[in-house]
């Protein structure tokens, strides 16, 4: 039998794809949340707790682009800038995110809604208006840049457009605002010129199960961190994704939050609601999170991406997810820290 010894000797030099990395200076270690618009409308019942606890906040549900390139603002942006901007402790940062136009198909498969709405959004992508219509946006309320949650290119085509655009955008923008970019694994398509002037990548790792139908394990997240990885995304520009909602064993669209049922689990994360539905909804504990946070440290991941802000129990809950965060960061670089010594 001949054997390729070249061969077998790149395979056992090849790093490992999720090996353990030198962490980001703690100081740079994101903790980045998504705020959606409607939790933000009423001052009077927002819990602000956990705002000193991020690093990175990000509008969402409050602006859309159309197929002609303009940005669309909700009619309450400003009222919802203003419950949000003002308690933004100094040093933090805020973007905006963009949501697109939406299918406008009735009925039909999941992969003919896909393709209208990619269609939909490469229209606005090269209607050569969106450039300059986002930055107009951000430069009169003092965003420090632009997020897309981009799930739709599901062909070659769309994501060309895209990839153009956000090469396009880049360049309108100039390094004084950043550009992020959230991601299912799965969905890759970035161009590597697409994929150098974005500068965050968060991975959407939820809304995944197990074979036993537990929703989005400490497995899991390890293999999506192997996935980005391999498609060439920088560690440093990744955010691991960490949910704090339940969705139910068996997969309906139900999504419970975590505020509301935090008391009810049990230690695996799971609460039966047989008073309603009769279905186990599968909850990231506290724990699970804290460990999730400390796997991005020691995989040398830039921070951890939170959906969403208002899912959580105030923080004066000691079970509360950012505490979880906040607890796993810090046990993270202490052992980092004994490691070196």
């Amino acid at each position: 039998m001949h054997i390729n010894f070249q061969k077998v000797l790149n395979r056992l030099c090849r790093p490992a794809a999720v090996s353990a990395a030198a962490p980001v200076a703690q100081k740079d270690f994101r903790v980045t949340a998504y705020l959606v618009g409607r939790d933000f409308q009423n001052k009077d019942v927002i819990d602000y707790s956990h705002f000193d606890q991020i690093t990175d906040f990000i509008l969402i549900g409050s602006a859309d682009f159309d197929v002609n390139g303009r940005v669309l603002l909700a009619e309450n942006f400003d009222a919802v800038y203003n419950n949000i901007a003002p308690h933004i402790p100094p040093g933090k940062r805020f973007y905006l995110n963009l949501l697109g136009p939406k299918c406008t198909l009735e009925g039909g498969s999941w992969n003919a809604r896909m393709r209208n709405q990619g269609n939909l959004h490469t229209r606005a992508f090269e209607s050569g208006k969106l450039e300059a219509n986002t930055k107009s946006v951000l430069e009169k309320y003092g965003f420090d840049g632009v997020y897309f949650d981009y799930e739709y290119p599901i062909n070659r085509k769309s994501w060309k457009s895209f990839n153009r655009f956000i090469v396009s955008l880049a360049s309108v923008l100039g390094d004084k605002y950043k550009i992020g970019l959230a991601m299912s694994n799965g969905r890759f398509g970035q161009s590597k010129e697409a994929m150098a002037v974005t500068d965050f990548v968060e991975i959407m790792n939820y809304d995944v199960w197990d074979k036993a139908g537990n929703h989005s394990t400490l497995e899991n997240a390890n293999k999506d961190i192997r996935a980005f990885l391999k498609k060439g995304y920088a560690r440093s520009k990744l955010g691991l994704g960490l949910p704090f909602y339940a969705r139910p064993t068996t997969q309906e669209e139900y999504w419970y939050d975590y505020k509301t049922y935090w008391n009810r689990i049990d230690e695996n994360g799971l609460y039966v609601d047989s008073a309603a539905t009769g279905l186990t909804f599968s909850f990231n504990t506290y724990d699970l999170i804290r460990q999730k946070t400390k796997l991005a440290v020691s995989r040398g991941l830039g921070g951890v991406m939170v959906w969403n802000y208002a899912y959580d129990a105030p923080a004066d809950n000691e079970l509360a997810l950012f505490n979880a965060i906040e607890d796993g960061i810090r046990t993270a670089y202490t052992e980092n820290t004994k490691e070196k010594n």
